[in-house]
């Protein structure tokens, strides 16, 4: 697919192939792609995709369309937590097991994130860094507790 972006010539090709969670170690998923998307003036770049959605549901031209409709949504979802306050999107791990590790503690983080977050008088105006600060307070004993505890409580100690 050939359109203009920002001014700039992009061409935008994908190429998919159905998959299982234990293939990629990622629950639910059924597809995997890959788009590479060249733009004028700039180096060519790989983007990898999953889904749940079957090829059946899902076909290449459409998930081609509906990536950069969604590309937004995608941004503000839980992606938009991890990527600004893990720095996802710089992550240079390599090894897949490491990967693997390093996505379920950033995911484990952003829960016990949000379980906070549900016990503060005003959330909307805490960030990823109070909450470290909150755990760091006491070098990392209470964290410890929430994790380890069955009710957790995220009250004053």
């Amino acid at each position: 697919m050939v359109e203009i972006n920002k001014s700039r010539l992009e061409d935008r090709s994908i190429r998919t192939q159905p998959v299982s969670p234990e293939q990629i170690g990622f629950p639910l998923v059924a597809q995997a792609a890959r788009v590479l998307r060249k733009v004028t003036g700039r180096e060519d770049e790989n983007i990898a995709l999953i889904t749940s959605a079957s090829p059946d549901r899902l076909d290449a031209p459409r998930w081609l369309k509906l990536n950069r409709a969604g590309f937004g949504g995608i941004e503000n979802g839980l992606h938009q937590r991890l990527d600004v306050s893990q720095n996802d999107d710089r992550c240079r791990i390599r090894d897949s097991n490491g990967i693997w590790v390093i996505g379920m503690v950033r995911r484990l983080a952003n829960s016990l994130l949000m379980e906070w977050l549900s016990h503060q008088p005003h959330p909307e105006y805490k960030t990823t860094t109070d909450f470290q600060s909150a755990m760091a307070e006491e070098h990392r004993q209470r964290a410890v507790r929430i994790v380890l505890s069955k009710r957790p409580n995220f009250g004053p100690s």
